[in-house]
């Protein structure tokens, strides 16, 4: 039988061994609990850091936010539209001095401007006050404006009155648009849909007859034809010939047109 007093010796000394096994095991977990706090600080420091550049970067990083100095194609779009709008309202007054500020030097006016006139200022005024003779009344209902290469196609829808239709009760003539090509700032090319079916039927014609009848000397200098059509049909696709001659006959001539319609003679 072993000796008590070194039995209790044994134990002693294992417990002592456990004991030390324990220190040990509480020095690791301080260290781990260290170690931690100091990978909290690392962190929070960080987080800091990135808070401050935040702040006085004015936000962070982001691809897919516009810079600053480069403009949407929203606002493109917008300002096309604008100049656009600012080119008819002066085109609408007969105003050529004003609409030539937003077409660009090498613009294709072509559409715009009935030949042999140049397709220039010179030519905008010439045709402008042929429509002013004419009593031409232009209202833009809408415009959409949309990217087109690096270009804008801008659409605008209009009504229009003309010869006096508005006095006769006639018109507006609607489902017409002008279709224009924007380009940094500048419209470049530009040229009108017109829906001519109701207004050559209620109007262009039967006031071309009536001149014809009427004045058929004037018929010739008023109208950019070789001949007095035969038929109705071929009434309705003369046009105005822009001669300062004509102009003065299409002023002189409509108000009468309106009296002889509204007498019942026309």
């Amino acid at each position: 039988m072993s000796d008590p007093r070194s039995l209790l010796e044994r134990e002693s000394q294992r417990f002592v061994q456990q004991d030390g096994a324990f220190e040990r095991l509480r020095r690791r977990r301080d260290r781990k609990r260290r170690n931690q706090r100091i990978a909290a600080g690392v962190v929070g420091i960080a987080v800091f850091v990135a808070a401050v550049w935040i702040v006085t970067s004015g936000g962070p990083s982001d691809r897919t936010q516009t810079p600053a100095n480069e403009p949407s194609r929203v606002n493109s779009t917008d300002a096309a539209e604008d100049v656009v709008r600012g080119f008819l309202a002066a085109f609408g007054a007969f105003d050529p001095e004003a609409a030539m500020t937003y077409v660009g030097d090498d613009a294709d006016l072509r559409g715009l401007i009935e030949p042999p006139a140049p397709a220039n200022e010179k030519g905008l005024s010439q045709e402008l006050a042929m429509l002013e003779a004419q009593r031409v009344q232009l209202t833009i209902t809408w415009c959409q404006a949309a990217p087109f290469g690096s270009s804008t196609s801008v659409v605008c829808g209009f009504d229009f009155h003309a010869i006096a239709s508005d006095v006769l009760g006639l018109g507006p003539f609607t489902g017409s648009t002008y279709v224009f090509t924007v380009r940094d700032g500048e419209i470049v090319e530009a040229a009108p849909n017109a829906n001519l079916k109701q207004f050559k039927s209620q109007m262009r014609a039967p006031f071309a007859e009536w001149v014809a009848a009427t004045y058929p000397r004037d018929f010739h200098v008023m109208y950019n034809t070789g001949s007095i059509p035969q038929n109705p049909k071929g009434f309705r696709q003369v046009r105005g010939r822009p001669t300062e001659e004509s102009m003065r006959l299409w002023r002189l001539h409509i108000p009468e047109y309106v009296e002889a319609v509204q007498q019942g003679t026309a």
